[in-house]
């Protein structure tokens, strides 16, 4: 099973707990926590450790809370005077003691519908995220399975390229990260020679245009066209943009983890475009 996976299933079946009642709310709790360390929170993991100690231990003094109302009620009495003119009060009884049980259990009670709400926001939280997260790996997988035969097919070292990039997004280091989207439009240059090689000297770095030239005679579809050469235009200013900005000792412009991380999943998806209409031409 897959990390997506897991964690959807393991947060559906802790909704599933909570809402129904399923097991004790430190179980719960203990599950929640599992979930965190399998998301990269250790502190949410042991916030809900935590939360679970306590949980099972007020379980017990909840019961125990129940027999003692119960012990501290009062009995009935009857009292009387021999003397007629002594005036006779009912004993004040356990009231006091009852009122204070009752809010000694309030709060515990309190404590415990916070862990129970709390867990629940958190575990559908993760749960949402994670889902619409499986979808979209699902949509990459497919369009991977399409593309990867064909592209190995024309980039002999391509497992070797795309393991380049994906442990430099893996880094802490934002060098690494550049180093990622540089990976990124080399690999865009050489589909651009093996799709449509340039003419001429001039038309070597002009390798976006000559990927829109490669597409316009293949699409019937205005719209795709359109669509697949504005997406071109854009991975590329995006690609300039960080790498230029990051030029120079100084380091102006810090790149961002996330612009980079989109730069790779972009053209992963715009390769698979490429490649689509490239094997649909060697087909026929």
């Amino acid at each position: 099973m897959k990390r997506n996976e897991e964690i959807t299933t393991l947060s559906e079946e802790i909704m599933l707990d909570i809402t129904n009642n399923r097991i004790p709310l430190h179980n719960v709790l203990l599950k929640a926590s599992r979930l965190s360390l399998m998301i990269d929170m250790p502190s949410n993991a042991t916030l809900f450790k935590d939360w679970a100690k306590y949980a099972e231990q007020n379980s017990f003094v909840i019961e125990t809370y129940k027999s003692t109302i119960e012990s501290a009620k009062d009995h009935d009495v009857a009292i009387s005077s021999a003397n007629p003119y002594q005036t006779v009060y009912n004993p004040a009884g356990n009231f006091m003691e009852r009122i204070g049980i009752r809010s000694e259990a309030k709060k515990v009670v309190e404590y415990l519908a916070t862990y129970r709400t709390e867990a629940y926001r958190f575990v559908s939280e993760v749960f949402s995220k994670w889902k619409l997260g499986n979808i979209a790996e699902s949509i990459f997988e497919k369009k991977r399975k399409r593309v990867e035969p064909v592209l190995r097919e024309i980039f002999p070292d391509v497992g070797q390229r795309l393991n380049s990039i994906e442990q430099n997004i893996l880094s802490q280091n934002a060098e690494d990260w550049k180093s990622a989207v540089t990976s990124c439009r080399t690999l865009f240059m050489d589909i651009a020679d093996i799709l449509n090689p340039a003419k001429t000297d001039e038309g070597k770095n002009q390798y976006i245009n000559r990927l829109k030239d490669f597409i316009s005679p293949k699409i019937s579809s205005k719209t795709r066209k359109n669509i697949l050469n504005k997406l071109l235009e854009e991975i590329k200013m995006r690609m300039e943009l960080i790498i230029d900005s990051t030029q120079g000792s100084a380091h102006k412009d810090r790149l961002n983890l996330i612009d980079a991380e989109n730069i790779v999943l972009y053209t992963y998806l715009m390769i698979a475009d490429l490649l689509e209409i490239y094997s649909n031409k060697t087909k026929k």
